[in-house]
């Protein structure tokens, strides 16, 4: 078997006493850790008449260090001195290396798949529950799930639409359509994403990106049930709000009805909330982007061998400098594709508010002018 780092010491000193000069030379090799200057110690013992067998061992297990230190090894002299033996292995120990940092990448790969699973499946069961502090759990499961970035497309996909399902149940429709479109980026035949894009859409009122939302998916998939089914309803509505702009715009000046008032104040109302929401939730993600930006510029001062902790959900772990700079790095960059789009939506809400507060307006101004109509006639 092969000679552990003892017993490689141990042949070598016997050398030494062979070959004094030889010997001490060794020893200053042994002393500095240089493999170099051993290997090159050990070359001339073999030239000056030691044993060949015992050399070449020694050599060997040499080579196997320097492998482990990550140094190329060099093999030992080729009968009659060849240098090509020497590149030979220099260049099989290359592909070796890079072999086996292939492999390692590949196991990385596949525990960060199967990380980001367990995540999906926990929040999965948690829905089981049909509570909402159960629903708020499933979400920070799925979240953490996203929060792997591993490099399997349809997971995260399917990651970002489950969250955008929980975002519906606690009524966050904004972000659940934000959620359903990443859910697609990553993988475009996702039924399930355009279905609740589609869903959420609807409870914004926003009948038109309901409808092309289901055209989206049914591209894909033009058989599918449930999205023709939201397709028609989306449609429905759509023409019905179109209706009632007609009908409004008819009877502005007709008799005030009190039950569409109330409608559409609580519309109003409805619409502010969302967008106290909303509002909050863009400055949250201002500031972690913010935050995200000083911690790099400070992780960026120091050694590249230096070791952190870096927050997973309610915990910390223990990570490389390189790994949670290259984290923050991506976060940051999601956030600057994020931020944009909640703001794109916050602004389409503002929209609607006013229009909504426009139509409340009219309909007081309408009631104020009835009665004096009927004040007048009396």
């Amino acid at each position: 078997g092969a000679l552990g780092p003892s017993e490689v010491w141990g042949s070598l000193g016997l050398l030494g006493q062979m070959m004094e000069t030889v010997g001490e030379r060794l020893a200053k090799a042994q002393a500095s850790g240089d493999l170099d200057a051993v290997r090159a110690t050990l070359l001339e013992a073999k030239a000056a008449g030691a044993n060949a067998a015992e050399i070449d061992q020694a050599l060997a297990e040499v080579n196997r260090l320097a492998e482990l230190k990550g140094q190329p090894s060099k093999g030992a002299d080729a009968p009659g001195g060849e240098p090509a033996a020497a590149e030979t292995t220099a260049g099989a120990s290359t592909t070796g290396e890079s072999d086996a940092a292939a492999a390692a990448e590949a196991r990385h790969a596949e525990s960060d798949r199967r990380r980001a699973e367990a995540h999906k499946k926990k929040g999965n069961e948690r829905l089981k529950d049909g509570t909402k502090s159960a629903a708020r759990e499933a979400m920070e499961c799925f979240t953490l799930g996203i929060e792997v970035r591993c490099n399997d497309a349809v997971l995260n996909g399917q990651l970002y639409s489950n969250r955008a399902h929980v975002r519906i149940l606690l009524r966050q429709f904004v972000e659940a359509v934000d959620d359903c479109r990443r859910a697609i980026e990553y993988d475009p035949r996702n039924m399930k994403a355009y279905w609740r894009a589609a869903k959420a859409s609807l409870h914004l009122d926003l009948f038109q990106n309901a409808v092309e939302f289901c055209d989206a998916g049914l591209q894909y998939e033009p058989s599918d049930a449930d999205l023709q089914k939201l397709r028609s309803t989306g449609a429905d509505k759509m023409a019905g709000q179109q209706q009632r702009r007609a009908e409004h715009v008819r009877t502005s000046t007709q008799e005030f009805n009190a039950d569409e008032a109330v409608a559409v104040q609580d519309k109003v109302n409805n619409l502010n909330e969302q967008l106290e929401v909303l509002k909050g939730t863009i400055m949250g993600k201002q500031r972690e982007k913010v935050r995200n930006s000083l911690v790099r510029a400070a992780l960026s001062e120091l050694p590249e061998e230096s070791r952190v902790f870096g927050s997973v959900g309610r915990c910390f772990l223990l990570e490389d400098r390189g790994e949670l700079h290259e984290t923050l790095t991506t976060t940051e960059s999601a956030l600057e594709n994020e931020i944009p789009k909640l703001t794109k939506a916050h602004q389409e809400l503002e929209k609607r508010k006013d229009g909504a507060e426009k139509e409340l307006k009219e309909m007081i101004q309408a009631f104020k002018k009835s009665g004096d109509n009927a004040a007048g006639a009396a």
